[in-house]
């Protein structure tokens, strides 16, 4: 018995069952990334000498599409991997040139194996001839969650080639802590139904007070698609709990009968148990039903509640008063991003004014990074942490004042992260800021994720150019730094046009 089916062994099978190219879904990165290890350590495994010159041929076919250095691709430390076996690692981790390379060699029928986590079932069309599950819950932030349908329909829905294959095929192979059945019940589930991506986060409030007025925001929430679903969930709500009044009123009615039989001839008018089991159950029904309806109410009032709840901690920030948007509401509608009440504090209290680009860069990438990601931190930090007390303060009074609906409630002060931005700023290439990436033990991918998060708050910022020019102007130099290869834009906008 494995503890994990052996990605050769699976490679192996799925060959001799001409059932390549397949997609091998994994729960974490690191998984992913050993399997490519075993792969090429392997004495079994390696494509001959002319399906290799074909696939050298399509990488630098890609890499001239997309203009990517070829630095970048064959100095990753899986490239030998790739061009021995064919097989590549494609999760979260990995820098995005990476991946691109990846998905366009699979869909150019060029690569046998691709080991992925979920950002593949969730990402760009590409299908396969096989798919392997291995396991029935996924990692997150906050530990394993059990797969929800549309998570298995994605993953198994990669299984078969539009015009190339009759039938696609998924494969269960459950390791040491999954269980194949309820790989099979999540199966037999429906999809979960479409649900609106609206909510009131500080952002959207401000940039829509910019024209409109706080009652005409009430009225455009109250006939919203989210506000339409929550009454129409409410409703189904409300008839469930009607049934289950019914029902209640007809125990009530069978036990009237047996009351009054009972009443004149069993211990002086007790009730019999059977009186009395027919009450518990009426009063668990009466329960249910209740419940059922304040669930109702919930429902139907929740995306008001929400906008209220945002509307009141923008009051309390200082964005709003009765006459709509302050002077700082204004110039902070500007701001499009998560962190606008962070930035727009920080803005407020001075804590950016009269930085050098590098400095506004590293500061604002100390709050733009993920808490439970790893950052670089094998250097002298560019700010002592007294300077980064300000950032906390601010964080702290968001968190304090704001109860609203916010995509940014778990914003920390990252020094590490900080560390990150200022590192790649001053670096000479990619190439010699990955090396320090590896030696730190920080993936790529989590690297660039928060780079180009930071370039975008930058971008930001340089909004400001009627409100406060020089900040403006500073951010715009300090996100072109950071936007150099192989981070460019030119590389995302090519990727979208296909």
């Amino acid at each position: 018995m494995f503890r994990e089916f052996p990605v050769t062994k699976l490679l192996v099978e799925l060959e001799a069952d001409d059932l390549l190219p397949g997609i091998l879904f994994r729960t974490s990165r690191r998984q992913c990334d050993e399997d490519v290890e075993r792969l090429n350590e392997a004495k079994i495994g390696s494509i001959n000498r002319e399906r290799r010159d074909v696939l050298l041929a399509q990488i630098d076919a890609i890499l001239a599409k997309y203009q990517i250095e070829p630095d970048i691709v064959r100095g990753h430390p899986q490239y030998p991997a790739l061009t021995r076996t064919a097989s590549g690692a494609h999760h979260a981790g990995q820098l995005l040139q990476w991946r691109l390379l990846l998905e366009e060699l699979m869909s150019r029928g060029c690569l046998r194996l691709m080991i992925a986590t979920g950002t593949v079932a969730a990402g760009v069309d590409f299908p396969a001839r096989s798919v392997v599950v291995t396991a029935h819950s996924k990692r997150g932030a906050e530990g394993f969650n059990e797969l929800s349908p549309s998570e298995f329909q994605q993953m198994s829905g990669r299984a078969g080639r539009r015009g190339k294959d009759s039938v696609g095929v998924c494969l269960v192979a459950p390791g040491q802590f999954s269980d194949a059945r309820v790989i099979h019940q999540i199966s037999q589930r429906s999809a979960e139904p479409l649900r609106s991506a609206y909510f009131a986060a500080p952002a959207t409030v401000l940039n829509l007070l910019k024209f409109r007025s706080v009652e005409d925001l009430r009225f455009t929430v109250e006939r919203s698609l989210a506000a339409f679903i929550d009454r129409r969930h409410g409703k189904a709500l409300r008839e469930e709990a009607h049934e289950l009044e019914g029902n209640r009123h007809e125990e009530s009615d069978i036990e009237r009968p047996e009351q009054d039989q009972h009443s004149s001839v069993q211990n002086g008018g007790e009730e019999s148990l059977a009186t009395k089991s027919v009450s518990a159950a009426a009063k668990k029904q009466l329960k249910r039903a209740r419940r059922k309806v304040r669930e109702a109410e919930e429902l139907e009032q929740r995306q008001i509640r929400q906008l209220e709840l945002s509307l009141s901690g923008l009051r309390a920030l200082g964005y709003l008063d009765d006459r709509g948007l302050t002077d700082k509401g204004v110039w902070s509608a500007e701001l499009c991003t998560s962190l606008v009440l962070h930035l727009a504090e920080a803005i407020e209290d001075g804590v950016f004014f009269e930085l050098p680009e590098d400095q506004l860069a590293a500061l604002v990438g100390s709050i733009a990074g993920d808490s439970h990601r790893m950052y670089f931190s094998l250097a002298q930090n560019p700010f002592d942490d007294e300077r980064y007390q300000p950032l906390r303060e601010i964080v702290s009074r968001v968190r304090e004042k704001y109860k609203g609906p916010s995509t940014a409630t778990e914003t920390e002060v990252l020094p590490d992260g900080s560390l990150t931005v200022f590192t790649w700023y001053h670096a000479s290439d990619w190439a010699s800021f990955a090396a320090l990436l590896r030696l730190a033990g920080v993936a790529e991918g989590d690297a660039a994720r928060l780079i180009t998060q930071t370039a975008d708050h930058l971008h930001q910022i340089s909004r400001l150019f009627e409100s406060h020019p020089d900040l403006a102007r500073t951010a715009h130099n300090a996100r072109e730094q950071l936007l150099r290869p192989p981070l460019t834009e030119s590389l995302v906008v090519q990727r979208s046009l296909g």
